[in-house]
């Protein structure tokens, strides 16, 4: 009995009375501190036993109040940053009993979609975060405007929006920017902005075969003996050719992952572990370790890398719109083409499907095509 007059005063409840889905409460803090937090009632479920458990989620607000304040300005804090969480509360409330009729409710009705995007990015923790953003800027531009509500985005909208990106961009580029801009909107149309998807059945078609380009074995050659303007660049490129590995595995590549001729590492993009023997070309791209911690390559940025990878392809001869993720094309399509089985590298690029990698078989037909129609006319 004793515990649980102590829980109830530890937690205090500043929402009495029924019928309220969204309470707000406040929990004792060790320093004379109470912080505010939203507690959603979200319905109960029955074990086998036929008892019955309270489904709740809780939302803490970063608000903070001083437990009993002895002096007037302390009361006066107080009492303004109850009346700031009462605020969010009772935007809360409204917005689940707007979502429980299939309405938006008034307050995200006003809401600026970039706002919303904004901080959909400042929460975003994976590793292609820079498309993401690219995927909101790419927005922005098609429509050419800095606050638009969510009311205001609809089908025709999605729709201009991956014309748009069709048209300035190749290959698996738009489809790529378009899945990211279509998470936001499922994130937002969850939380209430849309009552449905607007971008549902919409869909940004994918190139068959791929369009970047294809470094061949003599190509990758003249880069080798091309000098570039920074040799850090020129080494972890030749070193993803040899490999297959995308730029961000390659940024944070550390020795520890080289173990003896093969690389041991989890992809950043996928969570995948993956095994890759290391040729010889790849080992002498690898310096001796100092430390297991250190990194293999001090690269700068992504846009300063590409930069550098054009002009160095451009003294080296290849007339070719390059990007890093050409290397790992490169790796694939040569595998290929040299008779590997499409499981191996499969699991050499680390992919989740087999799927994934059947789109360089394509790429391997269009070249067979191409060498076959190279030949001479023959004129009998």
């Amino acid at each position: 009995m004793g515990k649980q007059n102590t829980k109830q005063k530890k937690i205090i409840n500043y929402t009495p009375g029924a019928g309220h889905k969204v309470r707000l409460r406040g929990k004792r803090l060790s320093g004379g501190k109470i912080s505010l937090y939203l507690d959603y009632y979200q319905g109960y479920s029955k074990n086998d036993k036929g008892e019955i458990k309270t489904q709740r989620k809780i939302e803490y607000l970063k608000i903070y109040l001083t437990d009993n304040p002895r002096t007037q300005s302390g009361r006066q804090a107080n009492k303004q940053s109850i009346e700031l969480a009462n605020s969010i509360r009772n935007k809360r409330e409204t917005d689940l009993q707007h979502n429980a009729e299939g309405f938006i409710s008034p307050y995200k009705k006003k809401i600026n979609f970039f706002d919303y995007c904004q901080n959909y990015l400042n929460s975003y923790t994976k590793k292609d975060i820079r498309m993401v953003k690219g995927a909101v800027n790419h927005f922005q531009d098609c429509i050419q405007e800095n606050y638009i509500t969510a009311n205001l985005i609809d089908k025709r909208i999605i729709t201009r929006y991956k014309d748009y990106l069709i048209n300035k961009f190749n290959g698996e580029t738009p489809n790529s920017y378009f899945a990211r801009f279509k998470k936001i909107l499922s994130a937002a149309t969850e939380e209430g902005l849309f009552n449905k998807n607007p971008a549902e059945k919409i869909t940004c078609p994918v190139p068959d075969g791929i369009a970047k380009d294809i470094l061949m074995p003599n190509e990758i050659i003249k880069l080798a003996k091309a000098e570039c303007g920074n040799p850090e660049v020129k080494r972890a490129f030749l070193f993803s050719l040899n490999t297959g590995l995308r730029f961000v595995d390659i940024i944070d590549l550390k020795y520890k992952h080289i173990q003896g001729d093969l690389i041991i590492k989890r992809q950043q993009k996928t969570g995948k572990q993956v095994t890759i023997d290391l040729n010889h070309s790849a080992m002498k791209l690898v310096e001796k370790p100092f430390d297991r911690e250190n990194l293999v390559f001090d690269l700068p940025s992504f846009s300063s890398c590409l930069k550098t990878l054009k002009l160095w392809s451009r003294k080296a001869g290849i007339n070719k719109n390059l990007t890093w993720h050409s290397a790992r094309h490169s790796f694939a399509t040569i595998l290929l083409i040299n008779k590997t089985d499409i499981k191996t590298v499969s699991g050499l690029l680390g992919h989740s499907r087999l799927e994934h990698t059947q789109k360089y078989t394509h790429i391997v037909d269009e070249l067979k095509r191409k060498a076959v129609n190279s030949l001479p006319d023959l004129y009998i």
